[in-house]
This record gives C-alpha cells, structure tokens and sequence, in this order.
C-alpha cells in the first residue's frame, strides 16, 4: 500500500531535519506576519541551534520523505498540552497538513490550549472544526486581539434513539436512493469503514453527494472517477461526532460490495454500515468514538448483531479499511461483540 503522508513525534537533534523545520518555521511565519500585518509576530526559533536544544514535543507531517509541516506543544501545568506554534510549508497551504498535526496531537489528549490571533479566522475556522471553543480573548498593547482556545475531550456518551422506522432520532437524516430491501431477516454483523472525500481531506458535504448521487465530477480530479457509483451506508460519522444516517437499519444499503464473512456471501444482506470520516493513515477522533459506542449500544438493543468487524476482513485485498488506525481494543472493551 502506497503511504500518501505520515504524522509522527520526531527529535530535532538531526542538523539536515533541524534546517529543514527551522526554514519552514521561518517562511511559514513571513508570510503570517504578513497576513496578519503584525510585523511584531515572534518567531519561534531564530537559528538552527535553538531548534536543535527544543525540548517541547515536536510532531512532524511527512509527505514521502519530505517534511511539510510541524506543530510545537508544551505541557501544561495543570495536564495536557499547549501548542506554541503550528506551521506549515507555505507551498502546501490549504492541503490539511495543519489538521493532520492538529489530528495527531489531539489523539488520546484530554485537553489541548491554544492561542491565536482573532483576524487569523483559517486557524479559528481550524481549531473549531477540531472541537476546540473559546476559552479567554484579550487585547495585547500594540493592540492585537488574542484569543484562548481550548480542546476537552467529551467523556460524555451521546444518548440515541432508534425509532420503529428505523431511523435515529438524533441522526441528521439524508435518505439515500441506493438501498432496497432485505430479503432474509434482520442484520446480524456491523461493519466498519472508513471514508473521506476528496481521499484525506475532512468537512466537505462529498460524502453526502456521492450518497445521494449528486457528486458534482468537476469539483475535484478524484469525484470524476467515482460520481456514478451507487453507494451508501447506513450511518456516517464525522470527525466532530455528527451522526449521519441514509438508509433506515431495516434496508439494505450498499457499503459492502463483493465481500464474506464466515463463508457467507453478500454481506449487504444481513449487516448493518458504518463509515468513519478518516482513512487509514491517522487516528480518528474521540468525539467519533464516542458516537459509535452510543450508536452501537442503541443498536444492540433493536436489532440482532452478533459480530463486529471492518470493511477490510469482510473483502481482504480489495479493501483496507477502517485500516490500521482505527482502536479496535477501545469499541471491543465496551462492546462485547466478536469479528
């Protein structure tokens, strides 16, 4: 499998990996500073030897062997981690290589600050897409507005409920066309997938489009070759934790393809789809996490599932998802359900 980037700790004491965060951090904050027009906007590293002594944690996003951007944290002394600066190499602005890092930090993170200038809205736009909130805002003397953001993972479980029609209540319901009827019983086997449209970038109402078979080809390179599939699934999670639903549990939709479980074929038939806003080369969010152990547990109590699993062991080869990033021991140790 090609690996399109990688998001990973690194160590700053390699003098060829050091220059190479020290130019991007450098450009990357030119062009802030202009943005912003804040000629006083502090650098974080002046020269090679003051990246090389960084004792904070350094988290590098990698597109092959190349370095496209780092994000800086500090601990916290009340837990948790502070970002100190997030940068990217302006040539690859508007790639979602902030989120990436962003993505990266926040797994497994109880609680994550940051501050930010109040014009910089595509950083705000950013860390509320993040589940970040405003915590403080103040005026510096020089008078630039600064905002405390602030990042609580939700330990709460969403509540859910399923109606007799088969759709959740609290889902946003988009029905879609590509679905029909079961025709042997009730889903036995919920399956997990991952998803993301344009492939690793996040937000976008794609998904929904190429759902409801109103993908618009010419928006992106990629939808051209896959705006007359007829796809769907059941349910969709987003990496704020929205639920989405497009095919009530009582039809089948069509998630699965050519696929096999316990020498069963078509397993359209009798499972339920779930796909994840993610792929296979990050970690998904806690708010998702929280929404499919809440929508599984409801689930459970309506329906006949025995067994859980991913897209990838149900169509070994041709599928990899929900891939390797996907915590199976976090769902399994709440829902005792086996693949």
């Amino acid at each position: 499998m090609d690996i399109p980037f990688v998001v990973k700790d690194v160590t700053l004491s390699d003098p060829a990996l050091a220059a190479e965060v020290l130019r991007i951090q450098l450009q990357a904050h030119q062009v802030e500073a202009q943005w912003l027009d804040y000629p006083a906007l502090p650098v974080l590293w002046r020269d090679i030897d003051q990246v090389m002594v960084c004792t904070d944690r350094v988290i590098g996003a990698f597109e092959g062997e190349t370095l496209r951007g780092v994000l800086v944290a500090s601990k916290r002394q009340q837990g948790g981690w502070h970002i100190e600066r997030t940068v990217v190499d302006p040539a690859c602005f508007a790639c979602g290589w902030g989120y990436r890092l962003l993505n990266h930090l926040l797994a497994g993170a109880d609680e994550v600050s940051v501050d930010t200038a109040e014009v910089n809205q595509a950083a705000i736009a950013l860390y509320h897409k993040a589940g970040f909130v405003l915590q403080q805002r103040w005026t510096v003397p020089d008078g630039l507005v600064l905002w405390r953001m602030l990042y609580c993972a939700n330990r709460l479980q969403p509540v859910l409920h399923l109606e007799p029609s088969g759709w959740v209540r609290e889902a946003r319901q988009i029905p879609s066309p590509n679905c029909d009827a079961r025709e042997h019983g009730q889903p036995e086997l919920l399956v997990i997938h991952n998803i993301s449209l344009p492939p690793y970038r996040y937000g976008s109402q794609a998904v929904e489009q190429l759902f409801t078979n109103s993908l618009n080809p010419d928006e992106d390179p990629f939808f051209a070759s896959i705006h007359q599939l007829r796809v769907s699934a059941h349910f969709f999670i987003r990496r704020s934790g929205q639920l989405v639903q497009f095919v009530p549990v009582q039809s089948r939709a069509w998630h699965a393809g050519v696929s096999s479980w316990q020498g069963r074929e078509r397993c359209n038939d009798f499972s339920i789809g779930v796909e994840m806003e993610g792929c296979d080369f990050e970690p998904f969010a806690d708010a998702q996490y929280q929404m499919l152990l809440a929508l599984i547990e409801e689930l459970r109590l309506h329906l006949p599932l025995r067994a859980m699993t991913g897209h990838e062991d149900i169509a070994p080869g041709r599928k990899t998802d929900p891939g390797p990033f996907f915590d199976w021991a976090r769902v399994r140790a709440r829902i005792d359900l086996p693949a």
